[in-house]
């Protein structure tokens, strides 16, 4: 069956059931148009049949105008009800047609539907293990196979872009270390210089602290599949550590934390875990208003739980609500660099997320504030 293109398919399927409806419609109505005619000839008042075979239907006169009457009335009455029958017949063939040809076309698109249910579970981190099924008919057998072709290409080249970020990460690694260590030690031997020179030596130590940060959170990134993810996560003990870690930071821009953590575990990296809710907190805390608020929580749903970080800064402009996921993406760059960032943290985020069978989006957003919510699976 597989041989029989899927031209050939709808065309021989829409001729058998074009001649078939024909072929039942004709049937059906020569039925019914003999039935009315049968009728009509069996009105009959009086006959004699003579020797010679001749039939001879007599009327007499005073009888003539009834039987004329009667007579046109019965043939009205046969046309009415050929016409109604005839119109029932067409309308319950066409049904039946429309509900074969529904029933036949659902059988000629299973490929199709087969072909796109595969598509779906296609995604960054699926490349190489997911393929289209190439045994099927020929037109969908030539799709799946450029399909195939395409996602091949699309795994080698996000194989040697993560290589390339990883290297070059490496390869940046040291030399900022040892950069970093340098600064420090100069600042160590020289307590006593002068003020330019010390904000001089400050702005260096920064750039390098923020290209180190750079470095590490493409590292990251660059190996998160080979991270294992069988850990048993406890989120509230985790959402706890996370607020721990943050409070200096919170303190210094008078920033209150509060987190609500329903007692919830998942199974998955407890490092990646711990790096998607603290980069989340760290942006809310980073970008809030002085004297504002950052809230945590964590409530389990059916078969899932959901994260929300909620913060009450400026909020974000709804057309880059989904660009700011996006690698280096910058809402406002000048508040970032204050703050030393490249614009990866919510992209690793998202990485995280998807890696977890996940997903993150702004769940809203105004001048009051945000709130980010994560939505990942509960095994």
């Amino acid at each position: 069956m597989n041989r029989i293109s899927f031209q050939w398919r709808i065309t021989l399927m829409t001729a058998v059931l074009i001649a078939g409806a024909c072929i039942c419609l004709n049937l059906l109505l020569y039925r019914s148009g003999a039935t009315g005619m049968d009728n009509l000839n069996g009105y009959v008042l009086q006959y004699q049949q003579n020797d010679d075979e001749n039939l001879m239907i007599e009327i007499p006169d005073d009888q003539m105008s009834d039987f004329l009457i009667q007579f046109s009335q019965e043939v009205y009455d046969a046309k009415a009800v050929f016409g109604r029958k005839g119109w029932c017949i067409t309308a319950a063939v066409t049904l039946l047609s429309a509900a074969i040809a529904y029933f036949v076309s659902g059988k000629a698109l299973e490929p199709l539907k087969k072909l796109a249910q595969q598509a779906e579970r296609i995604d960054q981190d699926s490349l190489v293990e997911v393929r289209l099924e190439e045994n099927t008919i020929p037109e969908f057998r030539d799709l799946s196979q450029s399909v195939n072709r395409m996602l091949d290409r699309l795994a080698h080249s996000f194989d040697l872009q993560r290589q390339f970020a990883g290297n070059a990460a490496h390869e940046l690694k040291t030399p900022l270390a040892i950069m970093q260590a340098k600064l420090e030690m100069f600042a160590e031997e020289h307590p006593d210089a002068d003020s330019e020179i010390t904000d001089l030596l400050r702005f260096q130590t920064d750039q390098v602290s923020r290209l180190a940060s750079l470095v590490r959170t493409l590292l990251e990134m660059s190996d998160l599949q080979s991270i294992p993810r069988e850990d048993h996560i406890e989120l509230a003990p985790l959402a706890d550590e996370i607020v721990a870690d943050l409070t200096p930071l919170a303190q210094h821009r008078s920033i209150t934390l509060f987190q609500e953590c329903e007692d919830v575990s998942i199974k998955g990296s407890d490092t990646l875990i711990y790096r998607l809710l603290f980069n989340l907190t760290e942006n809310a805390v980073k970008y809030n208003r002085p004297g504002g608020s950052v809230r945590v929580t964590v409530a389990k749903e059916p078969e899932k739980l959901l994260i929300r970080v909620s913060d009450t800064g400026c909020g974000i402009p709804e057309e880059y609500q989904r660009s700011i996921f996006q690698p280096f993406f910058r809402v406002d760059k000048s508040r970032s660099r204050e703050y030393g960032g490249a614009g990866l943290g919510l992209s690793l985020v998202w990485e995280i997320a998807e890696l977890h069978g996940g997903s993150v989006w702004v769940e809203k957003s105004s001048e009051n504030g945000t709130v980010i919510a994560v939505e990942l699976p509960v095994q």
